[in-house]
């Protein structure tokens, strides 16, 4: 089969898919997939084939974009997108494609005229509550007349060029399709037992990166391990991260900092030798060696934690990240800080609940094991094949 990818140029939407991309190519499948230089690596490393556009997302947080521009960037990288799938469709014949709940892939789907399958790397949420989350967590600057425009244009482009009809300007953010696979478990996800079948929980997807890192693993042997990581998008960090280095500087043990690729660790220093201080740690394999992870709570992050049994202390920065901490809360696996309330006290206080109460560690085992149990990529397949042979 030739299995057109189309996704959001995101790690926390890229990543859940690699397993998928995997499991397809294990089997014989072809995997066709659209993307930007970022992950073409990762990508290509598993056997698929990568075609590039530009990335529009650079220098881009959820703090210093509005809504408007969001729905921009949209736009535009479902312009390239579509631009590329016209070229590939002279040569290939796809049999499906499977895209992200953000995104082009209804678009895509409607141009080709095939069927397709949705990628959800959060939980399942209602649209319209997901929709007050996105508008919540982008920066509600007006809509400026020249970004009004810019919109219009883009949208007359896309429709004209393609023959396809954006049926709202919401619709990048909720691609549902007939069959959707989710990277959690029923147990995880709120509510997941009132859920329709149209749904597949499979667990999260880990695959281990192929990446390149010279992280000393060795050091973190036999130690107690505190890593903190607040992902790729945050901005502006370093008095939190400056917090963290007073706060644990007489933590017994290793504490694993990740400072992202936009902070520069010169004007963080110097630091306690029981520091490790990176600004990109691969996340998998410290995971592993780790007693309570500081995050920002994504899904991604979240997941892989969970999965290696590592109780969280969460502090929420932007879209489904509050009500990922307030499901962690509930299961008792983590603990919630808000952002307007991080102090070296309430951190320190954070992590030495978590780790004098045994009960948070027993909780995570029992979703890590709701992880395991899922189905994986195996399920995914079997959903997939099964719903193609219906259609």
């Amino acid at each position: 089969m030739n299995v057109l990818m189309i996704n959001f140029p995101g790690e926390g939407h890229i990543n859940p898919t690699l397993g998928i991309v995997k499991a397809l190519i294990n089997r014989g499948d072809s995997v066709h997939y659209v993307t930007t230089e970022v992950f073409k690596e990762r990508i290509e490393g598993l056997g698929a084939n990568t075609y590039l556009h530009p990335n529009h997302l650079k220098g881009r947080t959820p703090q210093n974009t509005s809504i408007h521009e969001f729905l921009q960037i949209h736009l535009r990288i479902s312009l390239d997108i579509l631009s590329i799938v016209r070229e590939l469709a002279d040569s290939i014949s796809f049999d499906y494609v499977y895209h992200d709940t953000f995104g082009a892939g209804l678009l895509v789907k409607d141009y080709l005229n095939i069927p397709s399958i949705s990628s959800s790397s959060s939980f399942v949420i209602p649209q319209d509550k997901f929709l007050e989350i996105i508008k919540s967590s982008t920066s509600s600057s007006n809509l400026s007349l020249e970004v009004e425009k810019e919109n219009e244009a883009l949208t007359e482009q896309i429709e004209n060029g393609f023959g396809v009809k954006i049926k709202n300007p919401f619709q990048f953010l909720v691609n549902t399709a007939d069959l959707n696979i989710v990277y959690t478990s029923r147990e995880f996800q709120p509510g997941g037992e009132h859920i329709n079948d149209s749904y597949t929980f499979i667990g999260p997807s880990i695959t281990k990166r192929i990446q390149t890192h010279d992280f000393p693993l060795e050091e973190l042997k036999g130690e107690r391990v505190l890593y903190i990581s607040m992902g790729t998008l945050l901005l502006g960090g370093e008095p939190f991260f400056k917090t963290c280095v007073e706060a644990f500087r007489d933590f017994k043990g290793k504490v694993v900092l990740s400072v992202g690729k936009n902070t520069n660790i010169s004007k963080l220093g110097p630091f306690p030798g029981n520091f490790i201080v990176r600004n990109y740690i691969p996340q998998l394999e410290v995971l592993q060696h780790t007693d309570v992870f500081i995050t920002h709570g994504g899904m991604n992050s979240t997941s892989e934690a969970l999965y290696y049994e590592v109780p969280l202390v969460v502090i929420p920065q932007t879209n489904d990240q509050p009500m990922i901490a307030n499901r962690l809360e509930e299961l008792q696996a983590g603990y919630r800080i808000d952002p307007h309330e991080v102090s070296g006290k309430n951190l320190q206080e954070a992590v030495q609940l978590i780790l004098s109460t045994p009960s948070y560690r027993e909780n995570v085992k029992m979703l890590s094991k709701s992880f395991k149990e899922s189905g994986g990529e195996k399920k995914a397949l079997k959903a997939i094949d099964e719903y193609l042979a219906l259609i």
